[in-house]
């Protein structure tokens, strides 16, 4: 698992529940992450969400080696007779929660993409069945360019195990859809994407005046799929190639953010620090 440095340790994500409910664990640590995840306050073009919560987690297909995590399925012929699939990328997982009927998961993402084109990333966001693991709804997907800028979100996915497209009503789940249009940034104007986790692909797009090089904001997500245990899971992947990485940044209430590695080392070297002293003294 991979954890990038936090920047607070304030609470930060959100999961709508009653209060005489189990809620989700709220401590990120015991997510389990696939590839590389993190937590961050407000970062180059991705902002804070409009919850007022002081963070985001995000994922990012940069560093990751993680392969076949997905849940969609995207195929493509390319040329000289190749075919396009998913490569590296990554997802975070939640532990079980329970909901009762009529009570909602309310979320908030925002996909972030450097590519498109025959090479178009994508990603996730669904509620599964904690027994199974199958889908029980979907909160969000989101591709790069796939035509046009309108249509990054939803992308046109499809569920890996039926092929089928994803029953995902993106104007119904996603309560602000109304007002969606992809932020592309422009390599050749001088203003490119700017966001920490893609790494190696931050300021860069596959072409520079590409429409897919950009963000999609944030998008409100709801969903009531009824009374049951549920996991939250949330991905993005490369597609075709293992450049001009994408990720996504989501915001829920009620979590706390892992503790940085970096402060964890420290800390343990101060009290090594002291059992010297000490040892000293006497």
């Amino acid at each position: 698992m991979t954890l990038r440095p936090l920047l607070a340790a304030a609470p930060w994500l959100a999961l709508t529940c009653l209060p005489a409910l189990a809620q989700v664990n709220p401590d990120l640590s015991q997510w389990a992450c696939t590839g590389t995840c993190g937590s961050a306050a407000a970062d180059g073009d991705i902002t804070l969400a409009p919850t007022g919560n002081a963070q985001y987690g995000w994922l990012s297909t940069f560093g990751s080696t993680a392969l076949e995590v997905s849940p969609l399925f995207i195929e493509e012929s390319g040329g000289g007779g190749s075919t396009f699939f998913q490569t590296n990328g990554s997802s975070w997982l939640s532990p079980t929660f329970t909901l009762a009927d009529g009570q909602s998961v309310d979320a908030w993402f925002n996909y972030v993409s450097t590519d498109g084109k025959g090479f178009d990333d994508y990603a996730w966001a669904r509620l599964v069945h904690a027994g199974s693991g199958d889908t029980a709804a979907w909160l969000f997907t989101a591709r790069s360019t796939n035509g046009s800028r309108r249509n990054v979100v939803p992308g046109n996915a499809l569920a890996r195990a039926t092929n089928n497209t994803v029953d995902f009503d993106v104007a119904e789940v996603i309560v602000n859809y109304a007002d969606f249009d992809f932020q592309t940034r422009n390599l050749t104007i001088g203003d490119p994407i700017d966001w920490s986790p893609l790494g190696d692909s931050n300021g860069s797009c596959w072409r520079d005046d590409a429409e897919g090089c950009g963000f999609s904001g944030w998008l409100h997500a709801v969903v009531a799929p009824g009374a049951g245990a549920y996991r939250l899971e949330v991905g993005v992947v490369n597609f075709g190639d293992q450049i001009y990485d994408s990720g996504i940044a989501f915001d829920l209430t009620g979590l706390q953010p892992v503790p940085e590695p970096a402060g964890w080392l420290s800390m343990l070297g101060g009290v090594a620090w002291l059992a010297a002293r000490r040892r000293q003294r006497r």
